[in-house]
């Protein structure tokens, strides 16, 4: 079955994107050859070039309808990327170093266009290195951002450097309702959040070491905050408590191992607050009385994340979390730590369930997974132990086991039966990702297709294999009627490089939209 066509507005900013590298193309030997000279002619340059751009920035912010303007971002940038790659591989080893920035500066300064009112979610961490200055410098002109993604800036190391420059860029963003800011962000970055950006409802800070507790009074501030990363900052606990109790919308705190301790403190100490509004509980450290207080404190809670520890937690008070939809259990054994028994009880809630070295899993485990969590849409199971079934069970399913699975994370060492009984009853699954330890073949997969056509299945990442050929890649694309990502074919050991090339060059002819992985950094340097 043919791929469908690409819709009309897709295919608009695509083009308009590549356009733009056209253009950026046929001026680097232009600015190249007035680099070569000294004085007026290369300012000469530079201002011509400045105001190219400056002229498509315009008839860009004219044209580009206010909805369209991110998504034809993400492309400009990921083309930009493209360019950049391909200057570098046309460049002579002999090449000099002026040769190769005068033309790569042509190619980022075509990233200018971006700096509109219409752009609403910049993620600068997703840029070449190369490229982040020009939005670093220009965050003033970004005045309708919602979201921006500064990364790690620098990582911790110069964080002083780019306090002006923040502050700088936040004083036009009224508008911004969500910062992530890691390593770099400081105390003073966080008062200034306070008092130009009073809409922010997310903010990701994790990693800096210079947040302190004087940042809780400016955090509070934020009267619509409902997401506050603090984990490894110098935060305290006294300071994660007075956030709990005075930043009334909050509802998400990220990992935090002490936040048990916590609740407990509120509980013990400020016995107006009946309730907090938080939502999600990720802690490596806690005890019953800490999930029994959650269940009584937070009556809103989704979604628990624990490491659990036998001789200081019965996960059997997981029970009285009446919302509990979303559970990740890292180190315990599926049936002496009675999870069987938990989700006997709170299966029928749970959409996610994530298993992270958790023993005992065999056959039997799973099949009481796909029976007690009917509504189950996530299923990770991540480095667990799983053994030989010594006894099955026998009993006919009283519901089709994981008829409602749509993604699948399997990164653990398993008969391969095990993979296989998931695959072929999960008739809605979309999105499959396997590990390098789990067994997969050919036959495997025609035995998948016998049973279970996968016609939902859009992504399908199978990380390492020794025995699937590139007949299953073929197989896929035929059979998988919605497949729009396959990755990673070129670390299936027995997948030659020729049958990937050929592989793709029927993708391309077929007009299958697949998506799939680059060739091996060999095969692209023997082709280049």
């Amino acid at each position: 079955m043919l791929g469908q066509p690409a819709r009309l507005e897709d295919m608009a900013l695509k083009r308009s994107a590549t356009w733009l590298c056209v253009i950026a193309e046929n001026l680097m030997p232009i600015m190249l050859h007035m680099s070569k000279s000294r004085g007026t002619e290369e300012h000469e340059g530079q201002k011509i070039l400045k105001q190219i751009v400056s002229d498509l920035r315009d008839d860009y912010d004219h044209c580009v309808p206010a909805h369209l303007f991110d998504e034809f971002g993400r492309e400009l940038i990921e083309q930009i990327k493209d360019l950049i790659e391909r200057v570098k591989r046309a460049l002579d080893v002999r090449a000099s170093m002026a040769k190769f920035l005068a033309q790569v500066n042509v190619a980022i300064a075509m990233s200018d266009i971006l700096l509109s009112r219409k752009l609403r979610s910049l993620k600068i961490d997703d840029m070449p290195k190369m490229m982040r200055h020009v939005f670093y410098s220009r965050m003033s002109d970004m005045k309708g951002l919602r979201y921006l993604s500064l990364g790690s800036m620098t990582g911790g190391w110069k964080t002083f450097d780019m306090q002006e420059t923040i502050m700088k860029g936040m004083v036009t963003m009224k508008n911004l309702t969500g910062l992530t800011l890691n390593y770099d962000c400081t105390d003073t970055i966080l008062q200034g959040l306070a008092k130009f950006c009073p809409n922010l409802e997310y903010v990701d800070i994790s990693n800096s070491k210079y947040i302190t507790n004087d940042s809780i009074e400016h955090l509070v501030k934020l009267k619509n905050l409902k997401v506050a990363l603090l984990h490894r900052t110098q935060i305290t606990i006294s300071g994660i408590i007075e956030l709990l109790v005075k930043a009334k919308n909050l509802t998400d705190l990220g990992r935090y191992d002490e936040l048990g301790r916590c609740l407990e403190f509120i509980d013990q100490n400020y016995p107006q607050i009946s309730s907090l509004k938080l939502r999600k509980f990720e802690t490596r450290f806690a005890t019953t009385r800490h999930i029994q207080l959650l269940a009584e404190l937070c009556p809103d809670i989704y979604y628990v994340s624990i490491f659990h520890n036998m001789l200081l937690m019965d996960l059997m008070a997981l029970v009285g979390i009446n919302n509990l939809s979303e559970l990740y259990l890292l180190s315990c054994d599926f049936f002496a730590d009675q999870i069987r028994d938990v989700l006997q009880v709170k299966g029928c809630n749970l959409t996610c369930l994530h298993l992270e070295h958790v023993d005992q899993i065999d056959m039997n485990a799973l099949i009481y997974i796909s029976q007690y969590c009917v509504d189950l849409k996530v299923l990770s199971l991540y480095n667990c132990v799983m053994i030989p079934s010594t006894s099955l069970y026998t009993r006919r399913f009283a519901i089709p086991p994981f008829m409602n699975l749509e993604k699948l994370w399997f990164v653990s060492d398993c008969p391969p039966q095990y993979l296989e009984f998931i695959l072929v009853t999960a008739l809605k699954i979309k999105f499959i990702q396997l590990g390098t330890q789990v067994f997969t073949s050919d036959e495997m997969f025609e035995r998948i297709f016998l049973r279970n056509p996968l016609q939902y299945l859009e992504d399908i990442r199978i990380i390492n294999s020794d025995e699937l050929t590139i007949a299953t890649a073929y197989r896929m694309v035929e059979n998988c009627t919605s497949l729009k990502v396959l990755n990673e074919i070129e670390c299936w050991k027995k997948v030659r490089d020729y049958e990937l090339v050929q592989f793709r060059e029927m993708l391309k002819e077929r007009n299958y939209a697949v998506h799939t992985a680059p060739l091996r950094k060999y095969a692209t340097e023997q082709m280049n």
